[in-house]
């Protein structure tokens, strides 16, 4: 083939084959351009989608804290509407005040004595020994609460300690009294009153070992007596050491008991508490035990034990003019920890 007929077929071919790179140019920046608009819409969707997530997690984590104020402003409007004078409220275990009004002041202890008259008993004689109930009756006080127990019958310490903590008896105190002092100082052959004076000894001691260093007793009922005081901190620390004996937790606890004495007598109690009784007003299902009190002096007090949301908690009120408020304090005492 002559050099001219090559030159002219390249003639020929060369424009086909600028027009096909033209083309091939003008789809790869197309290609390009359609590519980056494609990554563009899926950051701005990203983005977008990122921003709509931040925005939900701050509205909830609004509402979170919102509510949590709101538990917080309900607590503290449940401390200002505490209508005893003097109340507190502690962890049982570490004994942490929680709340507290007046907590130190000197307060008469009127029937949660009764408390450490039980611990001071079952720190010295076994809970199955067996008194005889004798004169130390004629040492109760007029207007005392009673468990109905008589002159001749037989009770183990156990049950003395019930008819006690149960249904108050000042009389089981003063024979609880009497005979453990008896059975501490080895020897019969002491007067009732002496046994008594002895006996007080001991319960003062038993209360600064619970830790309180603010009380001083003279019976063993809390019947109101000159010199004779606590504090609802001192209260709180007795009734703390008082829950580490099961037969203390068990009786407080008991809503009712039926109890035949060992001299063959039966009696049914019913606790003084009203947290206890599910037909009551002031019926609480997390109550777990105490003891109330009431004296002209000390006014209604209570003192209350409840286990809430794993862990127990001691509530003592004093003070209070009537049961409505004696128990709506211990009520509105619990309820700093969980709403009723």
């Amino acid at each position: 083939m002559s050099a001219k007929a090559v030159q002219n077929i390249c003639g020929k071919l060369c424009l086909p084959l600028f027009i096909i790179i033209i083309i091939c140019m003008l789809i790869a920046v197309f290609t390009a351009e359609s590519s980056q608009s494609v990554t563009q819409a899926v950051n701005e969707s990203f983005y977008t989608t990122e921003e709509a997530l931040c925005e939900t997690t701050e509205t909830v984590a609004a509402a979170t804290e919102a509510a949590m104020l709101s538990e917080t402003a309900f607590a503290y409007a449940k401390r200002d509407d505490i209508p005893a004078p003097y109340c507190g409220l502690y962890e049982a275990d570490t004994l942490k005040a929680i709340h507290e009004k007046e907590a130190q002041t000197k307060i008469y202890p009127a029937s949660l004595t009764k408390i450490l008259t039980a611990i001071t008993a079952l720190s010295y004689v076994p809970s199955d020994t067996v008194f005889t109930v004798g004169s130390e009756q004629e040492l109760v006080p007029s207007r005392s609460s009673l468990c109905l127990i008589k002159k001749g019958h037989k009770l183990t310490l156990y049950q003395l300690i019930s008819g006690m903590l149960i249904a108050s008896g000042g009389d089981a105190a003063y024979t609880i009294a009497v005979n453990t002092a008896r059975f501490a100082m080895g020897t019969a052959d002491v007067s009732d009153k002496e046994a008594l004076s002895y006996f007080v000894g001991l319960m003062n001691s038993m209360a600064e070992t619970a830790g309180a260093q603010s009380s001083n007793f003279i019976n063993p009922d809390g019947f109101d007596c000159d010199g004779q005081y606590t504090t609802v901190r001192d209260l709180a620390l007795i009734g703390s050491y008082a829950m580490h004996f099961k037969e203390i937790s068990e009786i407080v606890g008991c809503a009712v008991k039926y109890v035949v004495f060992r001299s063959g007598e039966n009696v049914t109690w019913k606790n003084s508490n009203q947290l206890l009784h599910s037909d009551s007003p002031y019926y609480y299902p997390n109550a777990i035990g105490m003891k109330t009190g009431t004296t002209a002096l000390a006014g209604k007090s209570l003192m209350a034990v409840a286990e809430i949301e794993g862990k127990t908690y001691i509530a003592v009120v004093s003070g209070c003019s009537s049961e409505e408020s004696r128990y709506s304090s211990a009520l509105s005492l619990f309820e700093i920890i969980a709403p009723i």
